[in-house]
């Protein structure tokens, strides 16, 4: 029963393979994800000034970008126009304090005003280190969201949606709660819709939406472990990640 409801929100939200940008990054990554191959990001003006805002943002981080690619053993950095702006946006996994035992993954985007790259999404816990292994997720685009999806283990084992509308501020929430009845013998699931009580069937129909609309997988870490778990995002389009010096470089290339 765990198993099939994970599966159910994988279907909606998440598949393999850390990814993100483009192109001449060697990371040996064994995704499955439809290849995006692009070759140099043309940019306009203002897509320069956000690359070497990012370069910047990119060089005061690396320490904490670092020590998760050390201790994941994992690709951490992306550049995609997320929004279809014409500017792309700079997104990472980074460590918050100096263990590095767990991951945030940061959003960026230009601001024109002030010149600056600015945070727009923060989400803490994404990636961590535990006995049985770290959680999965998913981070995704359509046509009008970004979409983020995690789950957690313990006690009680937590999936979590979250969608971002296309100025990333969350538009929605869905949340699925499994917990282990010892009278019973029997996983117990819970539905939660936008922070309220939700049955199966609209749960389901919430979430799936968003994986039928998804255009690119922008980084995840689940792998399919048989057929029956195969997510509709295996046959998505995923960019590639690149880790801190494949996308210093590229950076500096594209200024």
């Amino acid at each position: 029963m765990f198993k099939r409801a994970v599966a159910l929100v994988v279907t909606a939200a998440m598949a393999l393979g850390l990814a993100a940008c483009n192109t001449e990054t060697t990371e040996a990554t064994a995704s499955i994800y439809t290849k995006v191959t692009e070759s140099m990001m043309s940019l306009n003006e203002d897509g320069v000034k956000a690359v070497n805002a990012y370069k910047e943002l990119l060089k005061v981080n690396k320490d904490s970008i670092q020590i998760i690619e050390k201790y994941f053993n994992v690709p951490t950095c992306g550049l995609h126009d997320i929004n279809s702006d014409g500017i792309p946006e700079f997104y990472f996994f980074a460590a918050t304090d100096s263990t590095g035992y767990s991951a945030t993954f940061f959003v960026f985007t230009y601001d024109k005003g002030s010149d600056a790259a600015v945070k727009k999404i923060e989400i803490p816990n994404i990636m961590y280190l535990s006995g049985g292994g770290g959680g999965e997720y998913a981070v995704f685009t359509s046509p009008v969201a970004l979409i983020v999806t995690r789950s957690s283990g313990g006690t009680e084992s937590v999936t979590e949606t979250v969608v971002y509308d296309m100025n990333f501020y969350k538009n929605g929430s869905y949340k699925l709660t499994q917990t282990h009845d010892a009278a019973t013998e029997m996983v117990v699931n819970k539905y939660f819709a936008n922070g309220s009580p939700a049955d199966q069937a609209a749960y389901d129909q919430l979430v799936t939406v968003h994986i039928d609309q998804a255009t690119m997988v922008l980084a995840s870490n689940i792998q399919a472990k048989s057929e029956e778990d195969a997510s509709p995002l295996l046959s998505k389009p995923a960019a590639r990640l690149m880790n801190y010096e494949g996308m210093l470089s590229y950076l500096i290339k594209l200024s």
